[in-house]
């Protein structure tokens, strides 16, 4: 059975910040990078992954000073380097202190970063060198630490994937997100006070920015960037921003002013993210540009709401991009919202309460799917219910139905943890809540989708004990989830919406099926049900065929498990032929069964990585082929058995 859609609608688009770790868990990340290296191992290759510069210098000269004494007894030695950027040969740099004879050697490397503003082919020495390390590794003894920063840590991983697969670990420290250890007040240049304050320049950020710069229009040399600026290149206009920044800064301008081109950078990759695949590389430009921004605006400013809003929202795309570990993506979604909810007040900004708290219900409900799923759907129905009291459907219907879809589905999928029956009925509640906008004729595909949500919902609470003694039937559950589904395919069409059309006709065939074997079920009725789950099912695995066909480099995948529709058409088509009150021939009997062995040994290897299923499918295998024995001889049972694959062709020898 599918899961019900996930329909979620930010409310405005979406902007990002680079996160907080708490100091215990980098102290916790630092002490097993210091163990790894004092337990005097060799040929270890660690990364440690840091952005914020501060902490990646005092962490790389702290390890340097503990190493220098816990290596010591070993007659081991730990050296620090930094990266030769006029030949960043990695090994070249090493060789002149590999000596075999003075115990194992412990290297680390820093300055990586600094590559970012080589030229290319500067940058090319780097890997190639890393590639060297891969292929003489086996030979090689040493310890190698290689501080980078996030970006540096994906250009190992994708371009030097022989270096990357040796690595023995992985450290990722973080950085002080909403922090301002780096502001301090003080008198303007002029000697008065103009709301001046001390502010760092990002220097890793404009590295980000002139690498994106000199990638997009296609240059080699930072020396032709000049030229790029002076023909007034559009795509060189996060440069002049930048240029702009840096003039502000050495005017030791207020911070209100300095905050303004930071968020004008942010916003303008912001505006060109690819909605679908979004480039790493520009999220973390528009999260170091709105870091920025929220470290100059005042705390107590109308903006910082929206501001942190847009950050939140950028950590919930990079989460769902699966840039970097999904798991703290949210949790630092979660903290910018929480920030952002603090700092708004709902009787004076009631809609921008709302739209972050109904931001705040969607991320937790992502994190449910990964972590503490009772604790983190309870949060999520939570903000859902707060966003709704504060945005009625009289203020703004749209946004209104759209978190009610939200809160149902959270309801729905609480059910599948406890409470089944409580929480399907408050899914139902607020799906129809959503109907009161959603209409045919002015929102059709989501009309369909809210529509196949309530048949979902009501599947589910005719499998539940509880609702059946309590409620109503589970034959007449199953009859208003089919009403239902059959409503939403009107207008999820195979044209207008493949994906969608497939899994609720999945959906649809689920119910029949369902519906069909329960003992309530009239025998005349059974094999017209039947009939109706395989012609369903026939439509999903069409439309399958048809989105493979059509299939994109980047195409969503199927919401529903293609094995168990398998499954299921099978068990429909041997109910069918085996059925003695079914109107069909001795022929198409055969065929029936021939159709139900097919698509059980296409479930079966479907689920070749699911045991317990592979064998529901298997355990079909002979039941079919005696069916078809004894319509049609030997010879129909030599043609089913020549459709077995050798690996199930034992097991059902043995049972027949």
């Amino acid at each position: 059975m599918s899961v019900v859609d996930r329909h979620f609608a930010p409310d405005i688009p979406v902007t990002e910040i680079i996160a907080q770790g708490s100091p215990s868990l980098n102290q916790q990340i630092y002490l097993r990078l210091r163990l790894a290296l004092s337990l005097n191992l060799r040929r270890q290759i660690l990364i440690a992954v840091s952005d914020d510069p501060a902490l990646r210098s005092q962490l790389a000269t702290q390890l340097e000073t503990d190493l220098a004494i816990e290596l010591n007894p070993h007659g081991s030695r730990f050296t620090s380097f930094a990266l030769n950027l006029d030949n960043p040969d990695v090994l070249d740099q090493l060789q002149p202190y590999l000596n075999p004879e003075s115990g194992v050697p412990n290297f680390q490397i820093t300055g990586i970063d600094r590559l970012t503003r080589q030229p290319v082919h500067i940058q090319r020495i780097f890997l190639e060198s890393l590639t060297t390390i891969a292929q003489q590794l086996g030979n090689l003894e040493f310890n190698l630490v290689l501080w980078v920063t996030r970006p540096w840590c994906r250009a190992i991983q994708q371009s030097v994937p022989e270096f990357w697969q040796w690595r023995t670990g992985l450290f990722e420290f973080e950085g002080d997100p909403f922090g301002q250890d780096q502001i301090q007040s003080q008198p303007a240049p002029n000697g008065s006070s103009n709301g001046y304050r001390k502010f760092k320049l990002d220097s890793e950020l404009a590295d980000f920015v002139v690498a994106s710069v000199m990638q997009t229009v296609n240059l080699d040399d930072q020396t032709a960037l000049v030229n790029v600026l002076e023909t007034n290149n559009p795509d060189s206009e996060p440069l002049r921003i930048l240029q702009q920044i840096e003039d502000l800064h050495q005017a030791r301008s207020s911070a209100a002013s300095l905050a303004v081109p930071y968020r004008q950078l942010g916003d303008w990759y912001r505006d060109r993210l690819d909605p679908v695949r979004p480039a790493a590389e520009h999220l973390t430009i528009v999260i170091r540009a709105y870091e920025q921004a929220l470290k100059l605006v005042d705390m107590k400013s109308d903006e910082v709401p929206d501001l942190l809003n847009d950050i939140a929202n950028l950590y919930w795309i990079k989460a769902r991009s699966g840039s970097g570990s999904v798991v703290t993506n949210l949790e630092k979604a979660l903290k910018a919202y929480q920030f952002a909810v603090d700092r708004t007040n709902p009787e004076h900004q009631p809609q921008t309460y709302a739209m972050i708290q109904n931001n705040l219900g969607s991320v937790y409900s992502d994190l449910a799917l990964h972590q503490s799923p009772e604790e983190n759907l309870q949060s999520a129905i939570d903000a859902y219910r707060a966003s709704i009291q504060a945005r009625p459907f009289e203020t703004d219907p749209a946004r209104y139905a759209a978190t009610q879809n939200n809160l149902g589905t959270a309801y729905w999928n609480m059910a599948q943890h406890r409470a089944p029956v409580q929480h399907l009925q408050a899914a139902v509640e607020a799906y129809n809540e959503a109907l009161r906008y959603y209409t045919p004729e002015h929102e059709p595909l989501y009309y369909a989708m809210l529509q196949n949500n309530l048949g979902t919902a009501y599947w589910n609470l005719s499998r539940c004990d509880q609702a059946v003694q309590e409620l109503a039937m589970a034959e007449d559950f199953l009859h208003l989830a089919i009403g239902a589904y059959r409503v939403a395919l009107i207008y999820r069409t195979l044209e207008a919406a493949p994906l969608a059309y497939a899994a609720t006709q999945n959906n649809l065939g689920t119910a029949y099926w369902h519906l069909a074997n329960q003992q309530t079920t009239h025998y005349d009725d059974r094999s017209i049900h039947l009939l109706c789950a395989i012609d369903a099912y026939q439509e999903a695995l069409s439309a399958v065929q048809y989105l493979e066909a059509a299939s994109t480099p980047h195409a969503p995948p199927l919401s529903f498990d293609l094995s168990a529709t398998h499954h299921h058409i099978g068990l429909a088509y041997y109910q069918t032929a085996i059925d003695a009150r079914t109107e069909l021939s001795l022929s198409d009997r055969t065929k029936f069964l021939h159709h139900a062995l097919r698509h059980q040994v296409r479930a079966a290897q479907g689920w070749e990585n699911q045991p317990e299923f592979q064998k529901s499918a298997v355990g079909q295998f002979s039941q079919i082929i005696r069916g078809i024995y004894e319509r049609d001889g030997i010879q129909g049972q030599t043609q089913a058995l020549s459709q077995i694959p050798p690996a199930f062709l034992g097991q059902v020898m043995r049972e027949l």
